[in-house]
């Protein structure tokens, strides 16, 4: 008979693989063997996306609106960007801080989650 894992010529009488040490008979693969000083890491679970706050976010735009601070704390990096670079390279002219404005209102009455897809609570 051979052996599942490593199709070595195994006696009938043997409970354990010679060549890799797996168990004779079994269909199940068996992890492979552990080198001097090697250790399993042990399994962990994804982790969890955090909620954020629909407050924090309306509060965030209200004040700090112009400048995509907002859209930073939700994660629209590329939003907030452009949010920032309009304001301080078109407020001197005044249409700068209107069209950010009111790009920030409109954000904060109609988004309601978050860059990875969360509801903000």
């Amino acid at each position: 008979m051979n052996c599942v894992e490593c199709d070595r010529e195994v006696s009938d009488k043997a409970s354990n693989c010679v060549g890799c040490g797996a168990p004779v008979g079994s269909t199940l693969p068996s992890p492979p063997p552990l080198h001097a000083g090697q250790v399993y890491a042990a399994p962990h679970a994804q982790p969890q996306p955090v909620a954020r706050t629909r407050v924090a976010y309306i509060l965030l735009g209200l004040f700090l609106g112009g400048l995509g601070i907002h859209n930073f704390y939700a994660g629209y990096h590329g939003r907030g960007i452009a949010q920032l670079l309009i304001t301080l390279l078109l407020g001197w002219l005044i249409i700068g801080v209107v069209i950010t404005g009111l790009w920030a209102l409109i954000e904060i009455i109609t988004v309601d989650t978050d860059a990875a897809g969360v509801r903000m609570v």
